[in-house]
Parts: structure tokens; C-alpha cells; sequence
């Protein structure tokens, strides 16, 4: 019987379906292929993290409807007080990240935080507005639960 690749000393008749090292109930990880190694079974930093180009443009989109327009109607109905400009913020940002598809990137955050700030100039709502749109739309993308 082989010996753990992890685990010297530890016999084992599993071994990984990738790269064919013998591991032990301890380390192999559960995949819909069969057993891995730790090494083998890591997913790749790629499908960790990163928005794709087509996902990045539907926050675009969903963050300047919102971003702009959300700023723009508010005014139109007289809300131009800080409030509003944070609540906007969060909306902003809550639509561009369900438009990427639920990312959590500094992407996601900077089309967000730009779509809200230039929203908010245009409506009119002054720089202390402005930049707490702004702060609002990056900090509840970056966050994990508002």
C-alpha cells in the first residue's frame, strides 16, 4: 500500500484523480471528478475573483440609469438634502452589483461611485452630496452585508 504524499507514515490506497499522488482521508478534497490533492483541488485565482468585461458592462449600465437618474428625478421632486444623496448612493450601488452578477469588486465599486457622483452633479446637489453619494456607493459595494 502507498504512503500519503501529505502524510508520511500514513498508508493509503486513494490516490489523486489529476496528478496521481496518493492521499490520505485527511487531505483528499471531495470534487464532481473524483478525489484531489490539496494542490490539485485549489481552484484557479482566476475563478476566484475578477469581473468580466460583459458583466462590468451591465453594472455600467444598471449604475448610470440609476446613478443618474435616480439624482435627477429626486431633485425634480425637490429631495436635495444628504440623506437622499446616501440613499442614492446605496441603490446606485446595490443595482451595479446585481447587474455584474453579484460582484464585489473594486470595479464594481468605481462604476457604481462614478455613476452616482456625476448623477449628483448634475442634479445639483453640492459637493458635501456629491461625495457622500459617492462614499455611499463604494462602501456598500466593498461591504459584505449594508
Amino acid at each position: 500500500m502507498a504512503e500519503c504524499a501529505f502524510h508520511p507514515g500514513v498508508e493509503t490506497s486513494v490516490r489523486c484523480v489529476e496528478c496521481e499522488r496518493p492521499i490520505c482521508p485527511k487531505d483528499f478534497v471531495p470534487t464532481p471528478v473524483g478525489y484531489k490533492c490539496p494542490e490539485c483541488g485549489r481552484l484557479p485565482r482566476s475563478a476566484l475573483r475578477g469581473v468580466k468585461p460583459r458583466q462590468l458592462a451591465f453594472a455600467a449600465l444598471a449604475a448610470g440609469a440609476a446613478g443618474i437618474g435616480g439624482p435627477l428625478l429626486a431633485a425634480m421632486l425637490g429631495f436635495r438634502f444628504w440623506l437622499v444623496s446616501l440613499l442614492l448612493g446605496v441603490l446606485t450601488a446595490e443595482a451595479a452589483r446585481r447587474a455584474s452578477g453579484g460582484h464585489r469588486d473594486g470595479s464594481v465599486a468605481a462604476v457604481a461611485g462614478t455613476a452616482v457622483l456625476i448623477g449628483t452633479f448634475v442634479a445639483g446637489y453640492g459637493y458635501l452630496g456629491m461625495a457622500l453619494a459617492a462614499g455611499a456607493a463604494v462602501f456598500s459595494v466593498m461591504s459584505n452585508r449594508w
